[in-house]
C-alpha cells in the first residue's frame, strides 16, 4: 500500500512516502514563511522523484500535532484536499504518538515530549510499546516540567527534539541520573507507516471532518494554574 505522509508541526516539515513498509522518499525542510506552497511544491518533487504522481497513492497520513498551530493547520488542510481530490483514505496521526515510535524498541515506559512555545509549557504524553507498536496510556499532558516530573513513577525514556534540557531538568527534580533519553523529530515517513497500518486495517478519518489535535483548552489551564502557584508563593513570602 502506498501512503504519502506529511507532518508539519514544528518548523522542520516532513514528508514519507512507503509502500507496504517499504521507505521510498523522507523529506525533511525547514519553512517559518510561506509553508503551505513550500508544501505543495516539496510532495511534488518528493513524488516526482520517486517517479509517483499523486494519483499513484492508497491513502494519506497526516500530522495532527500537537505543535505549531497554524503549521498543523496547514498539513491537515493539505492532507485534506490531497484525500478529498483523490478519493483516498485519510488518517491522522498525533505527533506524539509518531515521536513515540521512535522508541518503541524501549521496554521501559515512554515519554514524547513537545514545546508548546510558550512559557515553558509543554505538550507530553506517556505510552508502551509493544509488537513493534506504541499505545498511550492516559491522558496528554499539558503543563510545566515539574508537573510532568511528578507524574513519573517509574524508569522511562524521554523522546523530544531538545530532550537534553528535558533530561537534565527532569533528572534533577527526580534526583536520578538513570534517565533515558532519545532526540528525535517528527518524521513524514513514520506518519506515513503508522496511517498505512491503519487503514490497512480499514480504519480511517472522515476526510471533511478531520481535525487538528488542538490542546487550547488544556494550555489555558496549564497557564492559569501557573500563575495561581506564583501568586499564592509571592503571598506567602
Amino acid at each position: 500500500m502506498l501512503v504519502l505522509g506529511i507532518d508539519t508541526s514544528s518548523y522542520a516539515n516532513a514528508i514519507g512516502v512507503v509502500d507496504d513498509g517499504r521507505v521510498l522518499a523522507d523529506f525533511v525542510f525547514e519553512t517559518r514563511h510561506e509553508s503551505l506552497s513550500k508544501i505543495m511544491l516539496n510532495v511534488d518533487g518528493v513524488l516526482k522523484k520517486a517517479n509517483l504522481g499523486l494519483e499513484d497513492i492508497d491513502g494519506f497520513g497526516v500530522g495532527l500535532g500537537p505543535g505549531s498551530w497554524t503549521g498543523i493547520r496547514i498539513g491537515v488542510t493539505v492532507g485534506k484536499i490531497f484525500a478529498y481530490c483523490t478519493g483516498k483514505p485519510v488518517k491522522g496521526i498525533s505527533t506524539l504518538e509518531v515521536l513515540a515510535y521512535g522508541a518503541r524498541d524501549c521496554q521501559t515506559l515512554i515519554c514524547p515530549i513537545v514545546d508548546a512555545g510558550a512559557r515553558e509549557t509543554i505538550y507530553a504524553a506517556f505510552y508502551r510499546s509493544g509488537n513493534d507498536k506504541v499505545h498511550q496510556v492516559g491522558d496528554y499532558y499539558v503543563g510545566d516540567l515539574p508537573g510532568l516530573a511528578e507524574m513519573i513513577k517509574e524508569p522511562v525514556v524521554l523522546v523530544a527534539a531538545d530532550v537534553p534540557k528535558y533530561r537534565n531538568v527532569i533528572g534533577q527534580l527526580l534526583k536520578s541520573n538513570t534517565i533515558e533519553a532519545l532526540e528525535s523529530a517528527p518524521s513524514g515517513v513514520v506518519v506515513a507507516l503508522l496511517a498505512a497500518a491503519s487503514l490497512q486495517s480499514g480504519e480511517h478519518d472522515d476526510t471533511l471532518a478531520l481535525a487538528p489535535l488542538y490542546l487550547k483548552e488544556s494550555t489555558a489551564k496549564a497557564f492559569v494554574n501557573k500563575y495561581l502557584k506564583r501568586n499564592q508563593a509571592a503571598q506567602q513570602g
